[in-house]
């Protein structure tokens, strides 16, 4: 049977769409499941925090940009959101506001480095990515395959 060729471009998008999709269609479970977990309940509890008001293009514009890059749905809650009072003040503490904001543009952060991550290892598989730089032999392989490479 032949191996099924992954579309990086759907992967990404994928990703975009829901976080740790692109990592599933690539095959990468593992990968996905801790991606969703992280990226989605830190958007998620973000916006419960803040009782849906952290997700506000009309007061923190920088922020909406970066939660976009969590997921399309925030696009759909900015669009439901009520446009009225944002019911700051007694009922809803200006700390969890604010916090919930910056849970939710992390979210979108955490988001965007993962798919990068999903495109660096498509690029290149077998390449040590960041977290293996600490590890030793592949440190100690690089050397000697630059030794030999620089031999030939």
């Amino acid at each position: 049977m032949a191996e099924r060729k992954v579309n990086i471009w759907f992967a990404l998008f994928l990703g975009w769409l829901l976080p740790g999709l692109g990592h599933l269609y690539a095959r990468r479970a593992k990968y996905a499941g801790f991606y969703f977990l992280t990226i989605a309940g830190l958007y998620v509890g973000g916006w419960a925090l803040s009782r849906g008001s952290a997700i506000n293009w009309d007061a923190h514009g920088t922020y909406f940009l970066l939660q976009v890059l969590a997921s399309p749905i925030t696009l759909s809650l900015e669009l439901m959101r009520d446009r009225g009072d944002m019911g700051l003040g007694e009922s809803l503490p200006i700390l969890d506001h604010q916090s919930g904001t910056v849970y939710a543009a992390t979210a979108g952060l955490l988001n965007l480095i993962s798919l990068c991550e999903l495109h660096r290892r498509h690029m290149a598989p077998d390449a040590p990515g960041p977290g293996d730089t600490l590890r030793a032999e592949l440190v100690v392989k690089r050397k000697d395959d630059a030794k030999a490479e620089g031999a030939a």
